[in-house]
């Protein structure tokens, strides 16, 4: 269990704890936009972190208040990890944790398309509701783990200390996990019931912060790299062609090549031949950083280009030719 003073950087924020003696600190306070995630954006940029900050241990020092979880999930997202806290005079060594999740077994997919769960709060409404134990008592049911992992859209409505609600965050979102953690909304529970899958009203967005605070640290890199006035290197038409085909989204591509999804995450494999159930069951994890694998079929995960290699038999070229040139397609398909 580490202390306070292993630490080679704090992370403080309006309502923090005082310094801690002989290791550096950092403000983070958020800037004067009414909106939650520009506001934490702007504090996070003033407070002049960098990624080089978090190559040794950091620790974020919450205030004792449920919204400590907005500049966390800020933190995270920056990090690019989950990051240790200090929250109710204790250490949480979150970054420690399975990133998975997966040790928690759910209950099944649910029957049909779940567009909005909540985590917490008062049961009723229209959203189904679950809970998880708070402090020591970190029990997920099945049942729970279902709406936690498979909702589409999850708002959270935390335990009333800062340590139950690190602690009950950073487990539902490893829940969530599919190629990162994926965060929920922040909710106070006393939100009208959703009326879209975008929803604004739902409370504060931290999958959106977490995202905003990566894209500031790829700007970061990006002007880094800028810097040092490397002059490009001239790019052949064909591995630009290669290059265009490969950042297309591979959702699109596997819908090209006949498969389908029911939650744009898990998909039906193009290769049912080689399932003896024919994939009546989705199988493939499309991830963040447009790959995908079938865990049945793919030793890892692939790209676009691999996959249609790997399903139609062709060549490279072949394959961006069938994912840039909508109008071939159906010819390039096996028969």
């Amino acid at each position: 269990m580490h202390q306070l003073t292993d630490y080679v950087l704090a992370v403080r924020t309006t309502g923090s704890p005082p310094a801690i003696e002989g290791v550096k600190s950092v403000d983070l306070v958020p800037g004067d936009d009414q909106d939650v995630i520009a506001a934490t954006i702007a504090g996070l940029r003033a407070s002049g972190l960098t990624a080089a900050d978090f190559r040794s241990r950091v620790i974020y020092l919450a205030p004792e208040d449920p919204n400590c979880l907005v500049p966390y999930a800020a933190l995270c997202g920056f990090a690019g990890r989950r990051v240790d806290a200090y929250a109710g005079g204790t250490v949480l060594e979150f970054s420690r944790l399975d990133p998975q999740g997966e040790a928690f077994p759910d209950a099944g997919r649910p029957p049909g398309y779940l567009e909005w769960g909540q985590v917490g709060g008062e049961d009723g409404g229209a959203l189904p509701t679950v809970h998880v134990g708070s402090g020591a008592q970190q029990l997920v049911t099945p049942e729970a783990a279902t709406v936690i992992r498979y909702a589409a859209r999850l708002r959270m409505v935390p335990p009333p200390s800062a340590r139950d609600a690190l602690a009950t965050f950073v487990l539902v979102a490893a829940l969530r996990r599919r190629a990162d953690d994926r965060f929920p909304y922040l909710s106070t529970g006393n939100e009208p019931a959703p009326v879209t899958k975008d929803d604004p009203t739902q409370g504060i967005d931290l999958e959106k912060l977490r995202r905003e605070a990566a894209k500031y640290r790829q700007e970061l890199r990006a002007g880094r790299r800028g810097a040092d006035m490397v002059p490009p290197v001239p790019v052949s038409p064909h591995n630009k062609r290669i290059a265009e085909a490969k950042s297309v989204d591979v959702r699109t591509v596997l819908t090209r090549l006949g498969s389908s999804s029911d939650d744009g995450n898990l998909w039906h494999c193009p290769r049912p031949s080689r399932h003896s159930n024919g994939d009546q069951n989705p199988s493939m994890k499309v991830y963040g950083d447009n790959r995908t694998r079938c865990h049945r079929c793919d030793a890892e995960k692939v790209g676009p280009i691999r996959l249609v290699i790997d399903v139609l038999g062709v060549t490279p070229d072949e394959a961006a030719s069938f994912i840039l040139d909508s109008d071939r397609v159906v010819d390039m398909r096996p028969a």
